[in-house]
């Protein structure tokens, strides 16, 4: 089977949905039709910057996903279809497709600029434009088409398998209230749960989730890193209040 990435940067606007609930509609749809298994949707956070357009937080999202038969080209097409029905007006949304295996450690540099400086859309086009005439596709819509800059980045970082936070995985988001490790590595696909330290916590360990599990890409591995907190453990950050971008 072929190991897939597919990425979006749909740049929000003040009515969209945002990129990660997009992201992670968008891979249902392509498990619904057959052409996905096994998704895995990881959010990677760029730069903020004033002259950077976005609404929230300027994250893009990407897919990774075992290929169920389908040519990469049905992927693409579904995927525009997707994009073109679900941005809103205003937005300038990016897609990026490419097989695990193609993506160059220059793409994954790219993303790692993306991270720390303005990228000016001309090179992003640029660049878009030299993949999509190899065996990768980058497409873009909207009146800027900013988002090829989103897509390209998040599918360069995921690649080098220590970047994003994991908001589409198996069980994650069925986990409420508190939890042992060793159920939560039995009912979702997190690899390892650890301290800051990165030991490894004992299975009787006792996690407060508070319905909001978000493990890490961390050397190729779903990590959730903890901390302990009052006789248990949970993740570093406090529980969000979610909101309609809730990702």
């Amino acid at each position: 089977d072929m190991t897939l990435l597919i990425a979006i940067d749909d740049t929000d606007n003040t009515t969209s949905i945002g990129t990660g609930r997009l992201s992670r509609m968008l891979a249902d749809e392509l498990v619904h039709t057959g052409l996905l298994n096994d998704t895995r949707v990881t959010r990677h956070q760029l730069l903020v910057h004033p002259d950077i357009p976005y609404t929230s937080h300027n994250s893009s999202a990407c897919i990774e996903a075992k290929s169920s038969g389908g040519s990469l080209d049905e992927m693409i097409q579904l995927s525009k279809t997707f994009l073109r029905e679900h941005f809103h007006e205003g937005a300038n949304p990016g897609l990026c497709v490419m097989n695990l295996d193609d993506v160059s450690r220059e793409l994954s540099e790219f993303g790692k600029r993306a991270q720390s400086s303005v990228i000016p859309l001309a090179e992003g086009k640029k660049l878009a434009l030299s993949l999509s005439n190899t065996r990768q596709a980058v497409w873009w819509s909207g009146e800027t088409g900013q988002g090829c800059i989103g897509a390209m980045a998040a599918v360069g970082l995921r690649r080098t398998g220590n970047d994003g936070t994991y908001i589409g995985l198996r069980g994650i988001r069925a986990i409420t209230g508190m939890v042992a490790a060793g159920t939560l590595l039995q009912d979702t696909a997190i690899d390892r749960i650890t301290g800051l330290d990165g030991k490894d916590l004992p299975p009787e360990t006792l996690i407060d989730s508070q319905d909001w599990i978000r493990p890490r890409l961390k050397d190729n591995l779903v990590v959730l890193e903890l901390i302990p907190v009052n006789g248990h453990w949970r993740a570093p950050h406090e529980k969000k209040k979610k909101s309609k971008k809730e990702p």
